[in-house]
């Protein structure tokens, strides 16, 4: 497996390149790819028990290897109180099937920081198209958590990462080969070695769900 874009909507021409978020279903039939299943907060509402029994059914699949995207989004999508319900049951699931989590988090690091230490997960949790600032991804990093870049970053982010937790997505917009010609470009790394540290790193994120 060679994953180097961590968070896509889209399936990529080279099977098994990309872990490709599919919400809650339906499951693609393609041979080879690599999926992530969860609940979007912003599909959360008070009756959710049903989409939270359908994302069961789809972690139970070898060829999901990752929950999410989940979060918190303070801009859209219900109360604070439903999206914080909809992510713990999220990561009581995460954690019964052995598989990371992929974030979505808009304004609200915070509630993402506190659960982590409320409820410190085995599994590790990545937070997807992270535009911050360095000071904020040291601060989640401090806590145990990871973040990936796409086409719209903070350069001293990106830049200042340690090669370990670097992590690069498309978010299915663009192409993950310009990602990461840029990353490369501004890390002044060359291209061969930035895929390398990313896939390496995709396959640490995933390793415990295989």
């Amino acid at each position: 497996m060679g994953i180097v874009d961590i968070h896509t909507h889209v399936l990529p021409e080279e099977p098994g390149t990309a872990l490709v978020c599919i919400g809650c279903g339906p499951l693609p039939q393609e041979d080879g790819h690599w999926f992530s299943a969860g609940l979007h907060p912003w599909d959360v509402s008070g009756h959710s028990d049903n989409q939270l029994g359908i994302l069961e059914d789809l972690l139970a699949n070898p060829a999901v290897r990752a929950v999410g995207e989940c979060g918190f989004d303070t801009l859209k999508g219900p109360s604070h109180d439903l999206q914080e319900q909809a992510f713990v049951r999220q990561c009581q699931l995460s954690e019964r099937y052995g598989k990371p989590m992929i974030l979505h988090v808009v304004r609200d690091f915070d509630s993402v920081i506190r659960l982590h230490r409320q409820l410190r997960p085995g599994q590790p949790w990545l937070i997807h198209g992270f535009r911050g600032g360095p000071e904020q991804m040291r601060q989640l990093h401090a806590d145990g958590l990871l973040v990936s870049f796409g086409s719209k970053y903070n350069p001293l982010s990106l830049g200042g990462v340690q090669p370990d937790r670097l992590f690069l997505e498309t978010d299915g917009v663009g192409d993950i080969g310009d990602i990461i010609r840029d990353a490369a470009r501004l890390r002044s790394q060359s291209v061969e070695s930035v895929k390398q540290t990313i896939t390496a790193n995709a396959l640490n994120f995933l390793q415990r769900s295989f």
